[in-house]
């Protein structure tokens, strides 16, 4: 029991229980679900997930887009390499259609004015690119193949450009998929991430 305590409090002070999020360091949300076993993640992610949130304390539709309540880089997903990664993608907005593709990663003086499916890594893309309509949903199964940093990006319009996109990251010395928040890219002003 003192054992389960001790590693409990290391978990803490390390931020890997689900929810816990502090800026720079590795967490594991409630919206990802590791199988170190199999070594399987399981992912959620929705798009304009605060979206409501954003209008209730500004009463205008704000231009930002999001996934998971994170946009423009503020957050990155990081994977262990050669694990098979399950993400639930489901379309969140009120008015708009969004896709989810994983990409190379951009320079913002270089990001295309739209995404196709030739642009997405591993074959991994939502049907169609240009978007699924409100509250659905799409499945993509693949298994990350090699060490790198990419991004999830959407593919509709000039949504890259627009910041709709979110790290996405493999690596060989991880034991489980975590994420981390970039402070300098997220404004304490906006409502926070899902947790």
């Amino acid at each position: 029991m003192v054992r389960f305590a001790h590693l409990a409090l290391l978990s803490f002070a390390l931020g890997l229980l689900p929810g816990i999020a502090r800026a720079g360091e590795p967490f594991v949300p409630s919206w990802i679900k590791n199988d170190p076993a199999t070594k399987t993640v399981a992912i959620e992610i929705v798009a304009d997930w605060n979206q409501v949130e954003r209008y209730r304390r500004d009463n205008i539709r704000t231009d930002i887009i999001d996934f998971n309540g994170y946009w423009g880089g503020n957050l990155t997903i990081i994977v262990p390499a050669e694990w098979s990664v399950k993400i639930e993608f489901i379309n969140g907005s009120s008015s708009f259609r969004h896709s989810l593709m994983v990409t190379r990663v951009y320079a913002q003086s270089e990001m295309p004015v739209k995404l196709t499916a030739e642009d997405a890594i591993w074959g991994v893309y939502t049907d169609p690119p240009e978007g699924i309509k409100t509250n659905e949903r799409r499945q993509l199964n693949f298994v990350v193949q090699q060490a790198g940093s990419y991004f999830l990006a959407c593919a509709r319009q000039t949504h890259l450009m627009d910041g709709h996109w979110i790290g996405f990251e493999v690596r060989d010395s991880i034991e489980q998929a975590v994420a981390i928040i970039d402070e300098n890219k997220f404004p304490q002003e906006q409502p926070p991430g899902r947790p």
